[in-house]
């Protein structure tokens, strides 16, 4: 059960009158400060080649070069050249400065995911995935930036790090003309083929386009052009799920056996639809040789991708971790038809598209007679030193799927980012999200920081579009944006990335006043006290209580009152952890006092 707690800090400041400073006493000779312990990697390939990456990564150009060189697999450097890694480490390094491994989350003889924290501030995962077989080749690193640690005061990172910006800050203009001028010179460079657009709240301040959306017809891109989106597909089924479950018509804990009747019944009464939400399903992903060999036009319904998958074995028991998985997303498609008793592109249209205005977005099979489509262009068929672009279609899905592959325009996912911000979709609130795609001539991402917008969709390799979000991200952090309590975060990989959950206890969302909030304050017993409204009515009397562990209560009167829905149970009791009983979770769309809102709350009554 994803708790949601409220955090109310208060500050008492003291000030005292100025008195005859005694003579300064000598100051004690420091204490020598034992070194830090070296973080252990695990004793296998994968954890060499985790340990000799953040030692190459701190080195700089010769030994990262190096590193790639000697640690990377050649089918990995087929995909993605030596240089298009040099220029993703030349993002990275700029954004986090010199970084820190901190400990070791997991690992496999093929994976190792380490928390780090970088130089610049901020704490984020890194996974190395590695190929199953020896010699266990590198084949791509997954990054996720990762909440402060709780109880960290905000703007501290762990070992007295700032989270604050690196730089002076920026204007709107200023985060304008730096995105612009940036993919300017991608562009010049044919490293960037595409549209962005960039917007605060509903106002767009950059929209454009750059490049050729066929290269055999010398057709330009334009800013409405219909760009392939990866795994972007997956936010619009994460959404469908969530629709459906707060609906009643499926939980997130059934099992999938109950939903998809064709699929191994020992494996599917053992996965559950959360599981496959987080990739925690063991369903492998199905992109390999067998993709590659069979024929793409048969794949065009879930019922056709879910025989496609079905015998595919497990790769590992349900739940026991977490691996990237195109393959479980398919499923949760078919719970969708299932649970709602419509066709999967049926209900996204119906339920997703139209609500949110997106009227140039859909899985459109390859020869479907769709005009202003970009055609994708890779370099990762090439061979030796041949760098010419080459059609990516053959690389692809015949259809988009739930897993992804549709298509959209920048306008359309702003409105997608828009809708999510509403409400308009289901549960509103995303202060904060980053979501990406890719694979051979597709690089897509969404970015929403605080009331900020970012979209950049090429149709090139990655990291065409995603080396120009991690250029812009600290662009908007110095503008002001946060990502105020985000619940989702980027996962770029070579085929594709994937929205995860960050479970924050925070609100969803916060707004403050630009001056702060004052809050007048009365007694209640030994309690202070200060009036709010929940959900627009009101007021009523909040006790703050400083040993309640920042969690939000409600009296269960004014639940029923107000008809707020029950989301779940908890156990709760007095301070001493005594006492305990059962209490309910309800959700409260929005608290606001003294001219704060904090919206996306649970509380227990």
């Amino acid at each position: 059960m994803r708790r949601i707690a409220l955090f109310l800090s208060l500050a008492l400041f003291l000030a005292a009158a100025p008195a005859k400073k005694p003579a300064p006493a000598p100051k004690p000779a420091p204490e020598s400060k034992p070194e830090a312990k070296a973080l252990e990697f695990p004793n296998n390939e994968a954890g060499r080649h985790a340990a000799a990456w953040f030692e190459a990564f701190n080195k700089g150009d010769e030994a990262m070069r190096k590193y790639i060189q000697a640690h990377v697999a050649p089918s990995a450097l087929a995909r993605r050249t030596v240089q298009d890694r040099m220029d993703i480490y030349h993002d990275m390094k700029d954004e986090r400065g010199r970084v820190t491994p901190l400990s070791i989350e997991s690992f496999t003889e093929s994976n190792v995911k380490a928390i780090a924290r970088g130089e610049r501030g901020g704490r984020f995962a890194i996974t190395f995935r590695c190929e199953e077989e020896a010699p266990h080749g590198l084949l791509g690193l997954q990054v996720e930036d990762l909440p402060p640690e709780e109880g960290t005061p905000e703007g501290i990172e762990e070992g007295g790090y700032s989270q604050a910006p690196v730089g002076p800050r920026m204007r709107e203009a200023q985060v304008a003309a730096a995105l612009r001028a940036y993919v300017d010179s991608l562009a010049r460079a044919d490293a960037f083929s595409g549209a962005i657009l960039l917007a605060r709240g509903n106002r767009v301040l950059e929209r454009r386009a750059y490049g050729l959306a066929s290269r055999r017809y010398g057709t330009l891109n334009r800013p409405d052009t219909k760009f392939n989106l990866g795994s972007i597909n997956k936010a619009f089924t994460k959404v469908a799920i969530q629709q459906l479950a707060a609906q009643g018509k499926l939980s997130l804990d059934d099992t999938i056996d109950k939903y998809v009747p064709d699929y191994p019944r020992e494996a599917a009464s053992k996965i559950t639809i959360r599981m496959l939400l987080d990739h925690r399903g063991g369903v492998p992903d199905f992109f390999g040789p067998k993709f590659q060999n069979a024929d793409r036009t048969q794949l065009r319904s879930i019922s056709d991708w879910v025989q496609f998958i079905r015998y595919m074995p497990l790769r590992f028991e349900p739940g026991t971790r977490e691996e990237y998985s195109n393959g479980g997303y398919i499923l949760l498609g078919a719970v969708i038809e299932k649970a709602s008793g419509m066709d999967y592109y049926d209900y996204v249209r119906r339920n997703i598209y139209e609500p949110a205005g997106m009227k140039d977005t859909d899985s459109y099979q390859q020869d479907d007679p769709v005009r202003n489509v970009a055609e994708g262009y890779t370099k990762s068929a090439g061979r030796g030193t041949d760098s010419r672009w080459r059609d990516a279609a053959p690389m692809h899905p015949w259809r988009g799927s739930p897993a992804g592959g549709g298509y959209s325009t920048v306008d359309d996912l702003f409105r997608f980012a828009q809708a999510l911000r509403s409400g308009t979709l289901g549960a509103r609130g995303e202060a904060g999200m980053a979501i990406a795609g890719g694979s051979p001539g597709t690089n897509a991402m969404l970015m929403m920081q605080g009331d900020w917008t970012l979209v950049v969709l090429s149709n090139l390799d990655p990291p065409a579009a995603e080396r120009v979000g991690t250029k812009s991200g600290a662009w908007l952090r110095r503008a002001g944006a946060s990502s105020g309590g985000a619940n989702h975060r980027i996962s770029a990989r070579p085929l594709g990335a994937e929205v995860h959950s960050a479970r924050e206890e925070k609100p969803a969302s916060t707004v403050l006043p630009a001056g702060g909030a004052v809050v007048p304050m009365a007694w209640a017993g030994h309690l202070a006290s200060v009036e709010v409204t929940l959900n627009g009515q009101g007021p009523f009397r909040f006790a703050i209580d400083t040993g309640a562990a920042g969690c939000l209560r409600i009296d269960e009167a004014v639940a029923r009152k107000l008809g707020l829905p029950v989301v779940g149970e908890a156990r709760v009791g007095d301070p001493s952890g005594k006492n305990m009983k059962t209490a309910e979770i309800v959700a409260v769309d929005s608290l606001a006092a003294g001219g704060a809102r904090f919206a996306g709350l649970t509380a227990t009554t």
